[in-house]
């Protein structure tokens, strides 16, 4: 039997708990340094079966609007790396221009066209990319090894979410269907292959929405295909409320076209598939302030999305320490395993999304160009599965689990941390909720601390034993119960996996 791991990211695990906070977890910075300067992780990180890892971003170049139609395009670029950490630029020079004397690693620019001699950007060039290695992840539909999701107006052809495939990353090819979505949902849209429905999911800024002539289309929308050209309506599936701000508080931001609806709203959303459980990092704008954090939700079925109790940020200003900024953007692809951690990726801002608008104003204020280019992108790891836990303080909390399947002959390990003087206690029901006590499943000692590790071996018995043999018995249950400690999620293991 393979590794399984089981995350309490996913309440579904969770049957019912008492004196336990459920918290989120807390990543780091890889480095105190970005890897990646400038740059907004408008696009995707991803890394291939041999090790090589490949980032897809935006940086942005300043046009002179007195002679240029727009005033600032947003090229995609592709860098490299060898271990998630140190990133190089590739000198590609596929983007002939004197302004992007410092981005040759530019793979998409303004009106570029690819080998077919279709256009695949116009006036501007795309804003961003997300895609998938077929390698990596097959897929039904796949043309090539990569296929990304942009959205793009080309000269050519209306505008759109378009469709585009390349063998190596670097050059891309439209797909002739383009676009596969008309209109401009704005910011980042991410692309997933969900193998438990078996269709293609993008979520996006809705394109049918209240509000069209404010462009208040801040909130996030699903849309499903079978076959990547053909895509369903996007159907919105995660708004504010009344928590975050009253429907009547209306604020018209600086530079925009009035009110575009609660002052709190949601302005993107990178989701993925971890453990059958979907999980996304989603651009929570408080449009007062004109800043970004990122909100973790999590969701069954990748419809309907939870939030956490708190609402608290997963990453935002000084979290985690030493991260900054104003403005916070995720890049979309699962997060990587090194090691016993997950990397990702995220871009800060240290100006707010009002700033440009006011330097329109005030001279004095950061100008656009600042602004624009003093994006950079940083690494974050996060250990294994940590997304959130359930703390106990030192009044004993318990934790019940649904029924799960456990096969006998698989050691089980706890992902926890367990404060000097804490403890884990492990008990094993059956379904029903009665003791399980065969094969010594009885006799589990407590983990005590101090203890920080995402793979603790819990042995049993007397010996102690630690591969778990006993008859077939049925969905069980396990009953943790905890003082100054955090569990995370467990594990099952066979022999030398």
């Amino acid at each position: 039997m393979p590794t399984q791991y089981f995350a309490l990211v996913d309440d579904r695990l969770v049957e019912d708990a008492m004196f336990l906070r459920r918290g989120l977890g807390m990543p780091r910075l890889l480095s105190p340094e970005p890897v990646i300067d400038p740059g907004e992780s408008l696009g995707a990180v991803l890394r291939d079966n041999d090790g090589k890892w490949r980032m897809w971003y935006n940086v942005y170049v300043i046009r002179d609007p007195e002679v240029d139609l727009v005033g600032c395009d947003t090229p995609e670029c592709l860098a490299t790396s060898d271990d998630g950490i140190h990133w190089e630029k590739p000198n590609l020079n596929l983007v002939d221009d004197p302004a992007y004397a410092n981005h040759r690693n530019a793979i998409i620019g303004p009106k570029q066209q690819d080998r077919n001699g279709r256009y695949l950007s116009g006036w501007g060039g795309p804003s961003g990319l997300d895609v998938i290695d077929a390698t990596v992840t097959p897929h039904p539909c796949a043309r090539a090894r990569f296929t990304g999701l942009t959205t793009s107006f080309p000269i050519d052809t209306i505008g759109g979410v378009c469709l585009v495939s390349s063998d190596d990353g670097i050059h891309w090819e439209m797909y002739p269907e383009n676009p596969v979505i008309i209109g401009s949902p704005d910011t980042q849209n991410t692309l997933l292959w969900d193998p438990n429905i078996g269709k293609y999911v993008c979520y996006l800024r809705p394109t049918i929405y209240c509000g069209v002539e404010r462009h208040a289309n801040r909130k996030m929308a699903r849309t499903e295909s079978e076959d990547l050209i053909h895509w369903t309506p996007p159907r919105v599936v995660l708004d504010t409320d009344e928590r975050d701000a009253p429907a009547f508080d209306i604020y018209d931001e600086p530079g925009m076209r009035g009110p575009r609806g609660r002052s709190k709203q949601f302005q993107g959303m990178s989701p993925f598939i971890l453990n059958g459980c979907y999980i996304a990092f989603t651009w929570f704008y408080d449009a007062k302030l004109g800043i970004f954090w990122n909100e973790m939700v999590h969701s069954d079925d990748g419809i309907t999305w939870k939030r956490e109790a708190l609402r608290e940020a997963f990453t935002g200003d000084g979290r985690p320490e030493g991260f900054h900024g104003k403005l916070f953007v995720p890049a979309a692809g699962v997060p990587i395993l090194v090691g016993d951690e997950y990397y990702f990726y995220q871009c800060a801002m240290p100006f707010g999304h009002h700033d440009g608008a006011e330097a329109d104003i005030d001279p004095s204020k950061p100008n656009r160009k600042t602004i624009l280019e003093s994006t950079s992108i940083y690494g974050l790891a996060l250990k294994r599965d940590r997304w959130v836990g359930y703390e106990a303080s030192d009044f004993e909390g318990e934790l019940l689990t649904t029924p799960l399947e456990w096969e006998g002959g698989s050691p089980l390990y706890l992902n926890c941390e367990v404060k000097d003087g804490g403890y884990i206690t492990v008990e094993i029901e059956d379904q029903w909720g009665r003791p399980v006590k065969d094969a010594h499943l009885d006799e589990i000692p407590p983990i005590t601390g101090p203890l920080d590790a995402v793979d603790h071996l819990v042995p049993f018995g007397p010996g102690p034993k630690t591969i778990m043999r006993f008859p077939p018995i049925g969905p069980i249950r396990f009953r943790f119960r905890l003082k100054n400690a955090t569990l995370y999620g467990w594990s099952f293991r066979s022999a030398g996996a």
